[in-house]
């Protein structure tokens, strides 16, 4: 027994040096040749080398393989390896090779329009880190949304709590969107929940997905290559579902987005698929929702041509006997497409890319799909409410407002502009809307309906105030100026009309998205309202203007009451009622007392006291910088916003990590 203890001492005496790996004399001969410093680090602890320990920890092994599966079929195990641990020496698998992308709706492929160009592609950890910055966003025009919120951004103090995220790294944000994600996913009633949300209240706007086809995937998806697309939408849809249903955390902390931002790489832009418009249709919206206008903007610049190259905006090949529910399913995504192209240049006030002439897709039908499969026979159009009944009256509606758009928006200002271009518009808005199915106009329809019908209304009268504000800018007439601006001013009054009148009857079904939309038209319509105080003109007819006055009052007083409601679920109708706070207090003197006095119910601060500066990022609407052109309002009226109106792109696009890069 001494003697074994004497050996064992001795071996531990003789542990070899750290640098080279040989004698443990100190200093070494190798160390002293070259000169280089020995080191001999404390021993490790290791566990005994036994049969049992082996079996135990192979168990322990199997055990957590299991339950991580459990937590997360989706999850790709090698991948959260690397990322939890990526200082180590663990060696990475061999890189797995991109499986042909079948399509989240695609039995096949989509009439020999798929591509894939990814033979030298490297699987990137990030798809997404270059966004444009609220200082340089790039080129926004009169009617660019984000131009007007950016104007009232600017004058609001920076969100430091977003500055601090900004030092993370590529690492940390890839932890975000992989293994620290797995307990968000461990309860699939949490996740049926959020699908339920999504399908309830945002696809059936806009139908990006055919629902039993996703939810059949959803059942199945543990067999789904790791690598599909399909992983993204599902991503997709748990954080629209939960931005919906709750109003979502902050982007950067919302796992369900970081989890499908995780899955964006450069792969994805080398191959063509029905699974990638969608995918992109859904993070571009979701984005713009979320305070992130470039962004989305560039992401529903790929879907729109990617779409293009698939051939969404043609017929597809008549090479059968029947119409397929596939074919009509790209028919709605080319015309999802569509409208969300067209709304965002009308948002940003970019120019449209999407053009009628070269467009050949006829509008989807009206049918009930619910049970049907991708494969079968198109079903006869209905006469009630479908997912498809809001998509078909809003691109009937787009087509409209990218005239307006090219014809009024875009017109520069000449010396020969008349009425008669705004009137043949207007015309053709109201024949639009006595188009419209008689579901749209009657009180017996679905709950889930109201929603989708009541947000194509508002675009609607959004519209028509939009043409008449742009054609009083280009007037030279006085008497044609003034119709003008009372049309635009009438349109503003219906939108406020509308918008309170259905927050207040159907209260209990405002959801995020519905009150998202509610507080945007609410607050432009506002916003027209009382920027005419700021640059008052002499009306022709006094007697009118006061009675027009006394509406206006009325007006902007019922939407500040109806921004108040929606304020304890929704920052951003606090902070629009803040900035039309400072639009009254700073009313000309002259103004009547109705613009001017204070609300204590609904005043968001005291008279020359400076906003609260740890209010989240607003989000800029573009459109709102045409409202104040000519006025002498002062930027300070939006220090200490942040948030909508505004924009979250602050300094630089990456709004997670502040790398300095871009696409990897």
């Amino acid at each position: 027994m001494p003697k074994s203890a004497s050996r064992k001492s001795g071996l531990a005496e003789l542990r070899a040096c750290t640098e080279c790996r040989c004698s443990g004399t100190n200093p070494c001969s190798y160390c002293a040749k070259s000169n280089k410093l020995c080191i001999f680090g404390p021993r490790p602890s290791r566990t005994p080398l036994t049969r049992r320990n082996l079996d135990a920890a192979e168990v322990r092994c199997t055990g957590l393989l299991s339950l991580l599966r459990r937590l997360n079929p989706d999850v790709d195990i090698e991948d959260a390896l690397r990322t939890i641990a990526p200082e180590t020496e663990y060696p990475g698998p061999v890189e797995i090779p991109q499986e042909l992308e079948p399509g989240s709706e695609s039995p096949g492929s989509s009439h020999g329009f798929e591509w894939n160009e990814a033979s030298m592609a490297r699987d990137p950890a990030d798809g997404m880190v270059s966004l444009p910055t609220a200082r340089a966003e790039g080129y926004l025009g009169n009617s660019s949304g984000t131009r007007l919120l950016q104007t009232i951004s600017d004058l609001l103090p920076e969100n430091h709590n977003l500055q601090e995220h900004q030092g993370e790294s590529p690492a940390r944000a890839s932890q975000m969107g992989s293994p620290s994600l797995l307990m968000h996913f461990a309860n699939t009633a949490v996740l049926d929940n959020l699908i339920d949300a999504y399908f309830q209240w945002y696809n059936c706007s806009y139908p990006i997905l055919h629902e039993s086809t996703f939810r059949d995937k959803y059942r199945s998806r543990q067999q789904i290559h790791p690598r599909s697309s399909w992983h993204l939408i599902f991503y997709l849809v748990l954080a629209i579902g939960h931005w919906v249903s709750t109003g979502g955390s902050p982007l950067s902390q919302c796992s369900y987005y970081m989890a499908a931002r995780s899955r964006i790489s450069m792969r994805m832009l080398e191959s063509g698929s029905l699974v990638a418009v969608q995918a992109f249709l859904l993070m571009g919206n979701y984005l713009q929702k979320r305070d992130r206008p470039n962004t989305g903007y560039n992401y529903i610049g790929i879907a729109y041509r990617m779409a293009l190259g698939l051939g969404l905006h043609r017929e597809p090949p008549s090479g059968t006997a029947h119409d397929t529910l596939l074919n009509e399913r790209r028919r709605a995504v080319w015309w999802v497409v569509y409208c969300f192209d067209s709304g965002f240049s009308l948002t940003t006030g970019r120019p449209v890319m999407a053009s009628d002439s070269f467009i050949e897709t006829r509008l989807p039908l009206n049918v009930d799909d619910s049970n049907c499969a991708l494969d079968s026979p198109l079903t006869a159009p209905v006469d009630r409410p479908t997912t498809y009944s809001a998509i078909i009256a809003q691109a009937r509606l787009v087509s409209i407002a990218n005239r307006i758009f090219s014809e009024i928006i875009s017109c520069p200002y000449r010396q020969s502009f008349d009425l008669k271009a705004p009137r043949s518009i207007d015309h053709q808005l109201k024949a639009w809307r006595l188009s419209l199915p008689s579901y749209f106009t009657a009180q017996d329809v679905p709950t889930w309906f109201r929603g989708p019908r009541a947000i194509v209304g508002w675009k609607e009268q959004n519209l028509r105030m939009l043409l008449w504000w742009g054609s009083q800018r280009l007037c030279s007439v006085p008497s044609e100026r003034e119709e003008a601006q009372n049309m635009c001013h009438f349109a503003a009054v219906e939108t406020i009309q509308d918008v309170t009148t259905f927050c207040r009857d159907f209260f209990d079904t405002l959801h995020t998205g519905l009150s998202w939309y509610a507080t945007y038209f609410l607050f432009q319509a506002s916003v027209v309202l009382s920027i005419h105080h700021l640059r008052p003109l002499p009306p022709l007819d006094s007697s009118l203007a006061a009675v027009n006055q006394e509406l206006w009052f009325s007006s902007i007083s019922r939407a500040r009451d109806c921004l108040a409601s929606l304020g304890p679920t929704n920052n951003a109708a606090m902070r629009c009622l803040a900035v039309l706070d400072r639009i009254r207090d700073r009313s000309p003197p002259g103004q009547p007392a109705q613009i001017r006095e204070y609300d204590p119910a609904y005043q968001t601060q005291e008279p020359g006291e400076m906003a609260d500066t740890s209010l989240a990022p607003l989000a800029v609407d573009p459109t709102l910088q045409m409202f104040f052109e000519d006025t002498s309002w002062e930027n300070d009226l939006f220090e200490g916003l942040n948030g909508f109106p505004s924009t979250d792109e602050v300094d630089l696009f990456d709004y997670v990590g502040n790398t300095g890069q871009t696409m990897q």
